[in-house]
């Protein structure tokens, strides 16, 4: 094994760590004040990983830090984000060395991960389910004509919304969703804490602000952010104030054709009884782990709402 150090990312020369952001995570985005943002810099303190190897960054272990309501009390967990370990250095144990000092960081840990990381995961203890799926919908086969043309996006057309209405992006409007957002949590026994200044973190200062909307319908709050892949243009529902029974597709119909949108995507609970995948319905590897043995316990018999805006899902 090569010489090695891990380090804080405050630790890395800027230019330096930017670099390898741009080159290993081939985000939309790439701007160097998009990192701290994504990471949450200013709560808590808590700070990504690097893996130098003879002086080159070669491995990234991030996290997103966050409340978590634990029964009565409020304890701080980490969302495990954006691992990465360079190809050449794969399968010679620096993944494992990297994990074992990111757990160090914070005592209660969760994240949402593909089959590579969650093998790494099950070695370390962690415990994990299928109980989400992410969801695609195509809301209208029509909206894939001309297929050719790469979608952008513009303007955004709110006109003849039916039963949708459409929110200012202020305070106000965050104050109301958040207080609805821990009205619901106070009838939980764990939970994430989505309180005023997260959705300010989240909604306000998030450098995609311009592509958020907010949907009043009914009485649900529902965010949503318009993102393109390739030449497709998706509406995720990235939060939804309360499990509706209604189809989001059907919510959405009139504002999709409008904008010519080719899916609407988002993450339900899994009442699916076939283990496979599906193109439309993907399960999703939620994975946690805590020191204390009956927070785990509380996590696996009680977590039960997980949404694009939690975790960095919404930024792949």
């Amino acid at each position: 094994m090569d010489k090695f150090h891990i380090k804080k990312i405050s630790e890395i020369n800027k230019n330096k760590l930017f670099k390898f952001y741009q080159n290993s995570f081939k985000y939309n985005n790439n701007h160097p004040d998009i990192y701290n943002w994504r990471y949450r810099s200013e709560f808590k303190n808590f700070e990504p990983l690097v893996l130098e190897i003879d002086g080159e960054i070669c491995g990234h272990a991030g996290l997103i830090a966050n409340d978590f309501k634990i029964k009565d009390k409020i304890k701080t967990g980490i969302w495990f984000t954006d691992f990465y370990v360079k190809e050449k250095y794969r399968s010679l144990g620096y993944g494992n060395l990297l994990t074992k000092a990111w757990m160090k960081i914070c005592p209660i840990q969760i994240t949402l991960c593909n089959e590579i990381s969650l093998k790494i995961f099950k070695k370390m203890n962690w415990s994990y389910n299928n109980k989400f799926l992410r969801k695609i919908k195509i809301p209208s086969f029509t909206n894939f004509v001309p297929i050719l043309k790469k979608s952008k996006i513009s303007s955004i057309n709110t006109n003849n919304l039916v039963n949708l209405k459409l929110k200012e992006i202020d305070n106000q409007t965050i104050s109301k969703i958040a207080n609805e957002s821990e009205q619901s949590l106070s009838r939980k026994s764990f939970g994430i804490v989505r309180d005023e200044k997260w959705f300010k973190w989240r909604v306000l200062n998030c450098p995609y602000k311009k592509n958020i909307l907010i949907f009043g319908y009914k009485d649900l709050n529902i965010i949503t952010e318009i993102k393109t892949r390739n030449k497709f243009k998706f509406l995720n529902i990235i939060y939804i104030s309360k499990p509706i029974d209604e189809s989001l597709t059907n919510i959405f119909s009139s504002f999709v054709k409008n904008n010519r949108i080719n899916f609407i995507s988002y993450i339900s609970k899994n009442t699916e009884y076939l283990k496979i995948n599906f193109p439309w319905s993907r399960k999703l590897n939620f994975a946690f782990y805590a020191d204390d043995s009956s927070i785990k316990s509380l996590i696996k018999d009680n977590f039960d709402d997980i949404q694009y805006i939690d975790s960095d899902i919404n930024f792949i």
